[in-house]
């Protein structure tokens, strides 16, 4: 059973000390699907790759790594880049250079001739909810809807991904009713305004969403699955030495996909209903198992999701098991 990814594929440019760049290879979906192969889960990359040394370099990580790329053509446009900045606050800041751009180039009819015959997931969300990729997304996800095949957002927002940020962030509260699950940050949810504390606004998004549940990440603070009438809080991993916090997020999401996949969860009666189908300690698990992806990673540089082998060892440590 396939879980299938579609977004965008980026080389991030990292900074380092001595004010020189590090290309590593990333972008929100594609950090993802690498996650989920290096987890063993099967997973269909959908998106096209550049036929530039950039796309070829993304698309031989996710074959290595045993992710499915089914759509055998190159497109002859760029592969899209990122340079990224440290802020005030540790926190990665993004400019983004995604005009006339590889991952793009793929319409709807593509995308759905492509799709895995085993498909139990789709997951999408990050830039590929901007403007400009709206209208496919949205006649993808109702597709979806209209199989019964449960939908993964990674809301993800980056304001400066397009310079219309209202109809940007309008977009993406109107692909809520179609999700299943959700992730968010708790910096995602602040331009959306939904409420100004983070746990009222991802109840909000999940009265929007309607059904399903949301996945609520608050750096070092604790996540928080909320669902119909609930919610599970989960600590974060210690970690000795971050080296920076680039596709955390993204390794705990293929994580946390990861863990209900092979426990045979992705399914629509126990998404919308994870505490009543699943149990309490389930759940916990699978925000647990999570974290502790998203604590490897951000012991290394750059985004490099941990394998399943790694991720129990580095619970049985914090444990002392």
């Amino acid at each position: 059973m396939t879980i299938a990814i579609l977004g965008e594929a980026i080389i991030d440019f990292i900074p380092n000390t001595a004010g020189t760049y590090r290309a590593c290879l990333g972008g929100s979906p594609y950090n993802v699907t690498l996650g989920l192969a290096r987890q063993g889960e099967s997973v269909s990359y959908l998106s096209p790759f550049s036929d530039d040394s950039l796309g070829e370099r993304l698309h031989a990580s996710l074959r290595e790594a045993g992710a499915q790329t089914p759509l055998a053509r190159r497109s002859r446009y760029p592969t899209s880049i990122a340079l990224i900045a440290t802020d005030a606050n540790g926190e990665p800041t993004y400019r983004l250079y995604r005009d006339g751009i590889a991952d793009d180039d793929i319409s709807f009819a593509e995308i759905k001739a492509h799709l895995p015959s085993d498909l139990t997931l789709l997951h999408t969300g990050s830039l590929a909810l901007t403007p400009n990729q709206l209208p496919k997304v949205r006649e993808l996800l109702q597709l979806m809807n209209d199989r019964s095949i449960p939908v993964s957002l990674d809301l993800n927002i980056r304001l400066c991904a397009t310079l219309d940020t209202t109809a940007y962030l309008h977009g993406v509260r109107a692909l809520l009713p179609f999700a299943d699950i959700v992730k968010a940050s708790n910096t995602d949810l602040v331009p959306l305004q939904l409420a100004a504390d983070a746990e009222q606004a991802a109840q909000v998004a999940l009265q929007e969403m309607g059904s399903g549940m949301l996945i609520l990440t608050q750096g070092k603070k604790e996540t928080v699955l909320l669902a119909a009438g609930c919610s599970i809080k989960q600590a974060t991993a210690h970690v000795a030495k971050v080296q920076d916090t680039v596709g955390a997020g993204d390794s705990f999401y293929a994580a946390f996909l990861a863990y209900l996949s092979r426990n045979q969860l992705c399914r629509l009666a126990v998404i919308r209903d994870p505490i009543g189908a699943a149990g309490p300690a389930t759940v916990q698990a699978a925000l647990a198992f999570a974290n502790a992806a998203a604590a490897i990673n951000v012991s290394r540089v750059g985004c490099s999701p941990a394998t399943r082998e790694e991720v129990e060892q580095f619970m049985a440590r914090q444990t002392g098991a």
